[in-house]
């Protein structure tokens, strides 16, 4: 990688992570309040044993999201172990590379740094391998993240639910819709999360 493909490869790395710390914030925090609606209407009787159901399928959409993000994040870690790579095989084939022109330059018996020569040509192959792999990852992040924003028109039906489900709900009804309301914010941030995340790789 060229000094400006490091600079956008680390770039793209640390928002990467910025935006999937932020996701698990908020899954954490939308988990627990779905908990806390699976509780009160398992204590509210018979007429919000519904609401149960739709919040056990936002903790559903919710572990599923986090298994994307688990995926993402080894993804992500793979992309830097190989980057690393990268940077040492460049290191090392520039050194032959200036190491080859220098013999040449000074007219030195080629039989005398054939070593170096196919050492160079070795990380040449090396080189292209490594390109190729990270480019291939690079694209199964994109393909990921695409794949993802999918998944979150699943959401939208269940945030859909938890709407139908809170107003047909008298007993403790602004429990139930703040939970509603919290799922449909969340699930706002998490789709422009993935949108952003799509354009960025």
């Amino acid at each position: 990688m060229a000094g400006e493909e490091t600079k956008d490869f680390f770039r793209k790395i640390i928002f990467t992570n910025e935006e999937i710390l932020k996701l698990r914030i908020l899954l954490y925090s939308l988990k627990i309040r779905a908990l806390n609606a699976q509780i009160l209407s398992a204590n509210s009787g018979s007429f919000a044993a519904s609401y149960g159901v739709v919040s056990a399928e936002i903790i559903h959409f919710n572990h599923k999201i986090q298994e994307v993000n688990e995926r993402l994040t080894k993804a992500i870690t793979i992309v830097i172990k190989m980057a690393s790579e990268m940077q040492k095989v460049n290191k090392v084939y520039h050194l032959l590379h200036e190491a080859v022109e220098t013999c040449q330059t000074r007219k030195v018996n080629p039989s005398h740094y054939k070593n170096i020569e196919s050492s160079l040509r070795f990380r040449s192959e090396e080189k292209e391998m490594l390109d190729s792999q990270l480019k291939k990852e690079f694209n199964a992040i994109h393909n990921l993240v695409k794949s993802s924003t999918k998944l979150c028109l699943e959401g939208r039906t269940v945030s859909l639910q938890t709407r139908i489900e809170s107003a047909t709900i008298v007993e403790n009804q602004k429990l139930f819709l703040a939970v509603a309301e919290s799922f449909d914010g969340a699930l706002n941030i998490i789709e422009a999360s993935y949108r952003y995340l799509a354009k960025l790789w």
